[in-house]
């Protein structure tokens, strides 16, 4: 439990060896380099991961904020198991990703000139962000305490910028062999195992969000059959309200203010419960928790995900 607090901690002891690296070199032991591991030192498998994930400076305190907060949120809605089992194979997956490339290029092009490609915290932190944007999508962060924007926002800009990033290095493929030798003096063939290899560092950091994104239900809403699911109850659920606004207005019935339910798509079966966001029901998911919210005009009923970071009917 409180996985977020060692995590943090082990960010602290890096910056004080990141401080420290120009008079005593500590900082370069505790970086992840398959060369150097397979030369002995192996504790790089496993000190790799109190390297920081950006330089020192004044927004360092506001990202610990950051990270505090999306890690305890984590660790209270998918569990303490889950949450350290996220963490530690985003760690598993990236180092065995970085030996794995090592050992390939050592087999095809010797080990004098194999791709030691090493490691960053920062995929690490992203896909832990990317987690809570899934699962708190309208949960609203202020930018520079001022500008505010929605997780699912800044979570597609993300994921826009990682597609840009490896775009330009598919582009990078296209130079000639004597461009290479002009730019960088290496052969094309190891110029282009170096692209690949930031190529499968990205998609390899990704790799444990992807796996929980498929697996946990409550990292399910975007697949496309959940989509066209929400879609669907959104089209029904606003037939039905002009249903029944033409009833009242033609006093043809009246609206009970404690009713809990509707019939969608004029069907006679009715759903006790279900949220007006995503449109999971108790009966689909009977673990969750369904409330009214008060400060909504009319009955809307939520989910125990989108009670709080909904927003409100007027």
């Amino acid at each position: 439990k409180n996985l977020i607090y060692y995590i943090l901690g082990g960010y602290v002891v890096g910056y004080i060896l990141l401080l420290t690296d120009s008079s005593i070199g500590f900082y370069q032991y505790i970086t992840l380099s398959p060369e150097l591991v397979m030369q002995g030192q192996v504790w790089r498998l496993f000190t790799w991961i109190f390297t920081v994930p950006q330089s020192l400076s004044f927004w360092v305190i506001f990202m610990f904020l950051l990270y505090y907060f999306i890690g305890r949120s984590l660790e209270a809605t998918i569990g303490a198991f889950r949450y350290n089992l996220y963490i530690f194979s985003g760690w598993f997956f990236m180092t065995l990703g970085s030996m794995l490339f090592y050992w390939i290029t050592a087999a095809i092009f010797g080990a004098d000139n194999a791709i030691s490609m090493g490691a960053s915290t920062y995929y690490i932190n992203l896909t832990s962000f990317l987690a809570f944007a899934v699962i708190y999508p309208e949960y609203k962060v202020y930018l520079f305490g001022i500008l505010p924007l929605k997780m699912k926002w800044l979570a597609i800009f993300d994921i826009v910028y990682l597609a840009y990033e490896i775009f330009a290095y598919i582009l990078l493929l296209t130079n000639t062999g004597a461009q290479v030798m002009e730019m960088y003096g290496i052969e094309v063939s190891i110029y282009r195992a170096e692209i690949y290899a930031e190529i499968f560092s990205i998609v390899i950091s990704l790799l444990n969000f992807l796996i929980f994104f498929l697996a946990n239900k409550k990292l399910r809403r975007f697949s496309p059959k959940q989509m066209r699911r929400r879609a669907q109850f959104k089209r029904s659920y606003s037939a039905g309200q002009r249903q029944n606004t033409q009833g009242q207005q033609a006093g043809a019935g009246h609206h009970q203010s404690g009713q809990k339910a509707y019939r969608p798509n004029g069907s006679g079966t009715e759903i006790v419960h279900r949220c007006a966001i995503c449109g999971r029901t108790s009966t689909e998911y009977p673990e969750l928790t369904f409330r009214y919210c008060s400060k909504c005009e009319g009955n809307h009923e939520y989910c125990q995900d989108h009670l709080f970071t909904h927003e409100h009917v007027k």
